[in-house]
């Protein structure tokens, strides 16, 4: 048998789910199952579409169904290089400072962008929009989340619920009731009033003054 997906488990009698998968030659799609959250870098590592955590949820698992789905609707020269960008990803989890680019899935295969060049990350549903210096956009089906746990090492931090932002492309604070973020191509960000404290505290250790 040569299944499309495999959903394993990771703590199993003989074996570990690991274990099992180096057996297996064909490179099925895999999502990991289980209740440690610890094994998720490792699962990275050994190009796991998905890492789903117990108990599940219907609607993260609708997700990575719809994750599957699009993943084999592809060429398999193109599915291949998605597991090399996974690759990619988990040596920038291991050494944060070693890659500056960032590896988005277009409609033909896969672009790359200077991380600096990210001004914004604005989310929509199950989707996420990038906006870029050249006031380029470029839309993922990807939630915010997921770039919120990649990007924060390089500098970006959640300011609203549908906004992830770049601080070192933050032009200008506007503080006048609420506390407003001006980008550098210009789009004002409120930021949430339950991350205004931390936002305030790195304003007060970068900028040297607030408008």
């Amino acid at each position: 048998m040569k299944p499309d997906a495999i959903f394993l488990d990771v703590n199993m009698p003989e074996q570990n789910g690991f274990e099992l998968l180096n057996q297996i030659s064909h490179n099925p799609s895999v999502v990991f199952v289980t209740a440690h959250e610890k094994y998720a870098l490792q699962a990275m590592k050994v190009c796991a579409v998905d890492f789903l955590m117990k108990p599940i949820s219907i609607a993260e698992l609708k997700q990575t169904q719809l994750k599957l789905l699009q993943l084999h609707t592809i060429k398999p020269e193109i599915r291949k290089n998605y597991r090399q960008v996974l690759r990619n990803l988990s040596a920038i989890m291991d050494n944060p400072g070693s890659i500056k680019k960032i590896t988005l899935h277009g409609h033909d295969g896969y672009e790359f962008f200077e991380i600096d060049d990210i001004i914004c990350l604005k989310g929509e549903g199950n989707y996420t929009v990038f906006h870029f210096l050249n006031h380029t956009k470029f839309m993922i089906s990807k939630t915010l989340k997921d770039y919120e746990e990649m990007l924060e090492p390089f500098g970006f931090m959640r300011i609203h619920k549908s906004f992830l932002v770049n601080l070192a492309q933050i032009k200008k604070i506007k503080q006048k009731g609420t506390i407003v973020a001006l980008m550098s191509d210009g789009i004002e960000i409120e930021v949430a009033r339950r991350r205004a404290v931390e936002f305030l505290d790195w304003a007060k250790a970068h900028i040297n003054s607030i408008s």
